[in-house]
């Protein structure tokens, strides 16, 4: 084999390893441009994960802020007289129309509240039930005890 033939043969076994050699640059250049993509979708797939948990704890916040502003507006001054403001606040915690008036529609949630005959009417056995349910003296009349405890239960249920 004369000089020329085997500087071909080198030139070609040059060459071959050259195309070799890009073949292995492209495949470890498409296998980095993958991982990156992939890298990429993970890290885009965690920001948003995080966005919608502060998104979801924000409003978390607000509502606790909302219903505690709305407690507030309710919370009452434990003075044992039932007037528009426990009545209002009764209503509110027991899903009534808030009017503060004491019509049969709020009497009949505190008779169930309580475990009274739900009839809309107040008497001694609701006021008796009212009793037994707050763990006070049960005597039948709607005095400042027994209402300055119906007061704290409600201020209780608003959280205060």
């Amino acid at each position: 084999m004369g000089l020329f033939d085997k500087i071909k043969k080198d030139a070609a076994k040059d060459a071959a390893d050259v195309k070799a050699a890009e073949k292995e640059a492209a495949e470890k250049a498409a296998a980095k441009k993958a991982a990156m993509e992939k890298a990429s979708k993970e890290a885009r797939d965690n920001a948003i994960k995080t966005a919608e948990a502060v998104e979801k704890a924000a409003e978390k916040k607000v509502a606790e802020a909302t219903k505690k502003a709305e407690a507030e507006k309710y919370k009452l001054v434990v003075d044992g007289g039932w007037g528009p403001a426990t009545t209002s606040t009764t209503q509110y915690l027991l899903g009534c129309t808030i009017d503060g008036g004491l019509g049969p529609e709020t009497i009949s949630a505190i008779q169930k509240k309580v475990g009274a005959k739900v009839d809309g009417d107040w008497g001694t056995e609701t006021t008796s039930k009212m009793q037994e349910f707050l763990g006070v003296e049960v005597d039948g009349g709607l005095g400042p005890v027994t209402v300055s405890a119906w007061q704290t239960w409600c201020n209780k249920q608003l959280g205060f």
